[in-house]
């Protein structure tokens, strides 16, 4: 690799899925790309066995970085931990549980972005390890649609429509389209465009910063795309998931509460960027 040029930086925010991090970093690492890239492991489990797993088996990989936080920082700032040491015209968020399997997947999303100089983010088709396809794409957010998504009101008439545009349900997850946002389980980030935002939104954090990222994008005159030309293997499992009733009980449920309430302050007079962006940009619609 002594002639290939730095064009990527990869980052992992760990939070209890050491083991799969571990597994993730071995696939990362068995990529096959005409260029460099380097590796942060920023983990917030603050949890010892976690520390310890990672250690011993990722350690002293030369490419990667570990980072071990005294608290959990959540999503947003874990990630800007990576801020000044960014090498690269790329930026690649991914889940601790996300396994790139094909060899090329980052070479083809690092081609994609270069040949499409107004794409800010990207993200790949996602597969559960069940085998279902990730509904990784989303509408942006209606605050009475979330809250309906996690209640009985999911099946009136009327609010199972939009549930359904949600969740983008009548989605073709094996065209390659502009979208509204992804879900930053695994997505490429122009550089130029995460130093302009500043990185995620540290206003937010849990949830919530992935769509302001993609809603800025849109703003911004850049386009998101989903790209299924290449796929990712994720385990399927949310922090989110649950029923507006665990509120009290679940702190994950809590929390995305927070910041989509958060969300919607900053941008319920906004409108939808996309579609902003559409009027102005016709020429480059293509979904």
């Amino acid at each position: 690799m002594t002639n290939k040029s730095h064009k990527l930086t990869i980052v992992i925010s760990n939070y209890y899925k050491a083991s799969r991090v571990v597994e993730n970093v071995r696939n990362l690492c068995l990529q096959k790309t005409s260029f460099k890239f380097n590796i942060f492991v920023i983990d917030v489990s603050c949890d010892e066995k976690q520390h310890a797993i990672l250690l011993k088996e990722i350690g002293n990989q030369i490419n990667l970085e570990l980072v071990i936080s005294e608290k959990n920082l959540g999503y947003a700032q874990s990630h800007n931990k990576i801020k000044g040491k960014e090498k690269g015209d790329y930026i690649l968020i991914v889940n601790p549980d996300i396994l790139l399997k094909e060899k090329d997947t980052i070479q083809k999303m690092v081609d994609f972005m270069e040949k499409n100089e107004n794409v800010a983010i990207v993200g790949p088709k996602q597969i559960n390890d069940t085998g279902e396809v990730a509904m990784s794409v989303r509408a942006f957010p209606k605050f009475y649609v979330q809250v309906a998504r996690r209640t009985f009101l999911r099946n009136l008439p009327f609010l199972k429509k939009k549930v359904a545009y949600d969740e983008m349900q009548h989605l073709d997850y094996d065209k390659t389209q502009d979208v509204d946002w992804l879900q930053s389980s695994c997505v490429m980030i122009c550089r130029k465009f995460w130093d302009d935002v500043g990185g995620f939104n540290e206003r937010y954090f849990l949830f919530m910063a992935d769509i302001e990222m993609s809603a800025r994008a849109w703003e911004m005159g850049h386009q998101v795309v989903y790209y299924p030309d290449t796929k990712v293997y994720a385990d399927g499992k949310r922090l989110s998931a649950g029923g507006i009733g665990q509120f009290f009980e679940n702190k994950f449920v809590r929390r995305h509460v927070i910041d989509s309430i958060k969300y919607r302050a900053k941008w319920i007079f906004k409108g939808n960027p996309r579609k902003k962006f559409y009027k102005k940009y016709k020429q480059w619609t293509h979904s």
